[in-house]
């Protein structure tokens, strides 16, 4: 079988989860036979690396007064290199792993869904997102063989908003980024972490977005903050409607206790990931979640809004709570803070639940998919 797979997601500097995502499933259907062949050519993905530094860098340093018209110039470009060279004639199916309009293809396709968050929630989704979603996703669904989502959440929702038969969609979870933790492997070397806090911290990785609902879990952190001398760590890019996140913990009187990283390399990440006291994810609406499992991985206690995709992926492997009650989650981070029992118990839990995910296991689900798609 031969694949032509888009593969623009994971050339970009910040990469998101789509962008790890799909990095690990092309390497792992590399490992599995597959003759993978990427949408883009050694020297236009050199082109598209370096435009993503300079954007990433310029998005620092201007932050929202980023022209619009300059991201336009840039996602032309991008989407131009990301096409070069396109033949398919010589391949059995296409693989659109991103939002990107599916080319002019005559050979069967199938396409990633990753949440319905512009329909769920659209208050709290970019106009620039739900404009994309929205003049992309329903072409390349229509002409997909397959549709492959990452949890029965996603699956019911694509049924339920978009009529999308049941047949015709594939369950594919995802799997932790950093799997070489479950052999052992930790990482010893704090400096990473001294450069941001000198003191314990509890961690938050993602972007910084209205649906992470980061407002709850700072004003819960100011509570737990008034009995541990902790810090809160917030590793991820600025997305969008950030402003009064980044203003509450001066207004919380903790401007010196939380700390926006902004975007993190992977080595980072996984520093900040295995030195964090415990782990938050207080999403009001996720696809799949993959921070807590990798959280999970890296030996710490996770704690998880109680929405769908979360305690799908999760199981009893995380502790839970009512996303919209700050009170609540600062009496469960108090709890894992003051027992080292319930420490023990969550890891322990956690890496077992990580351990039913794994990347071979994608690999195989999305080869039957291509399977599927090719016997219709």
């Amino acid at each position: 079988m031969r694949v032509l797979f888009n593969t623009k997601p994971f050339l970009l500097s910040d990469k998101t989860g789509v962008g790890y995502h799909i990095l690990n499933l092309y390497k792992a259907l590399k490992t599995a036979g597959i003759d993978v062949v990427p949408t883009i050519n050694s020297r236009s993905g050199t082109v598209i690396s370096s435009l993503s530094e300079v954007s990433s860098h310029f998005r620092k340093v201007i932050g929202k007064r980023y022209p619009s018209f300059i991201r336009k110039i840039g996602d032309s470009l991008m989407s131009y290199l990301s096409r070069e060279g396109d033949n398919t004639a010589d391949f059995d199916i296409y693989h659109e792993t991103s939002l990107d309009p599916l080319p002019e293809i005559h050979i069967t396709s199938v396409c990633n869904l990753y949440d319905l968050s512009f329909i769920s929630c659209p208050d709290l989704v970019s106009d620039d997102l739900k404009n994309l979603m929205k003049a992309n996703m329903a072409p390349n669904l229509m002409r997909a063989g397959r549709v492959m989502v990452n949890t029965e959440f996603i699956k019911n929702e694509a049924m339920q908003f978009l009529k999308i038969p049941e047949e015709k969609i594939d369950v594919i979870p995802l799997a932790p980024t950093f799997l070489s933790y479950m052999s052992g492997e930790s990482l010893s070397d704090s400096e990473c972490v001294r450069k941001f806090t000198e003191t314990n911290y509890v961690l938050y990785v993602g972007t910084v977005e209205p649906r992470k609902n980061l407002k709850t879990l700072i004003r819960a952190f100011s509570d737990v903050r008034k009995t541990y001398d902790l810090s809160l760590i917030i590793a991820g890019r600025l997305g969008w409607l950030y402003d009064d996140v980044l203003s509450l913990p001066q207004e919380s009187g903790l401007k010196e206790d939380v700390i926006f990283t902004q975007y993190v390399d992977e080595q980072t990440l996984r520093c900040l990931y295995s030195h964090a006291s415990v782990f938050v994810y207080p999403s009001l609406y996720e696809g799949f979640g993959l921070p807590p499992l990798e959280a999970m991985v890296c030996r710490v206690p996770v704690i998880v809004s109680d929405i769908p995709s979360l305690t799908e992926v999760s199981g009893d492997a995380a502790m839970t709570f009512n996303p919209r009650d700050h009170e609540e989650l600062a009496d469960k981070m108090n709890r894992v803070l003051s027992s080292e029992t319930l420490k023990s118990e969550l890891v322990e839990k956690g890496l077992k639940k990580a351990s039913e995910y794994s990347w071979e296991k994608a690999a195989a689900m999305t080869i039957r998919s291509y399977e599927k798609a090719l016997a219709r």
